[in-house]
């Protein structure tokens, strides 16, 4: 067996340190994509695509706004991104490759790590207020308490679109969230209600054509509430209230009309 010096054990601790120094500074590196081309979108092209791959695919957005890239990158509602105005009409084409590791957070980090390469992207943060919604109880509250294999396992899972909230085990700030992304605007709770509880809420689409493509899959779309208003108050005894609610509110200080070179 190897006699170790004082010195030697010392040297093994350096080692050891800067290995596991390496490893954490590693692991705390955000997200990049390992490649990324930037051109200026088609003002003739209708609409916006965004195409996300799997780890180690490709990742591409055709003809989107600039705005909805920042919106992207920093994980902000466009209600609470303060920004100059041109960044909705200075559309942009990425195609990008992602890195053969990705979390449910990948996505933001490597959005936002562009924008600060590319576009030269500078903000803050300011509290503010918006003009948003209360969830608060109505008269009599009809809400289905969530199963004890549901409490136990914890949070069940969710689904939402256009027009349609459902889940599991939700808390009321959890609905407060969802229907904020539905609507557009800040939601907050003030049910002053605890506790988890299966949910399902939906209502008429506001357009002929989203009404039939739900008929044609057994939606009985004429016995739907009218809005979301209606259903939340109708299905759940909850009602939504307009308010100034908090609201932290990003502001862009900088960013570059056009990106680097590729």
């Amino acid at each position: 067996m190897a006699n170790w010096t004082h010195h030697d054990a010392f040297r093994a601790t350096l080692a050891a340190g800067a290995i596991l120094t390496a490893g954490i500074c590693l692991a705390q590196q955000p997200a990049k994509f390992e490649a990324a081309a930037i051109k200026p979108g088609d003002k003739n092209h209708l609409g916006a695509l965004v195409q996300r791959g799997p780890a180690g695919g490709q990742f591409r957005m055709t003809n989107v706004p600039l705005k909805q890239w920042v919106e992207m990158g920093l994980s902000v509602p466009d209600y609470a991104l303060k920004a100059p105005s041109w960044l909705e009409t200075t559309t942009f084409d990425l195609n990008a490759k992602l890195p053969t590791t990705l979390n449910q957070y990948s996505q933001a980090e490597m959005m936002k790590a562009l924008l600060i390469e590319r576009f030269g992207l500078k903000w803050h943060e300011e509290p503010g207020t918006a003009s948003g919604y209360e969830l608060v109880a109505d008269k009599k509250v009809m809400l289905q308490p969530a199963t004890l294999t549901e409490r136990l396992l914890g949070s069940g899972g969710r689904s939402s679109g256009p027009t349609l909230v459902a889940g599991a085990n939700m808390t009321m700030p959890q609905l407060a969230e969802m229907l904020g992304t539905v609507l557009g605007k800040p939601v907050i709770d003030a049910t002053h209600i605890s506790g988890g509880y299966d949910l399902r809420v939906q209502w008429r689409p506001d357009s002929d054509a989203q009404a039939a493509e739900q008929k044609r899959y057994g939606v009985d779309v004429d016995s739907l509430p009218g809005s979301v208003f209606t259903a939340v108050q109708e299905k759940l005894g909850l009602r939504l209230q307009p308010a100034k609610v908090p609201s932290k509110l990003i502001v862009v200080d900088h960013i570059n009309n056009q990106p680097t070179e590729n």
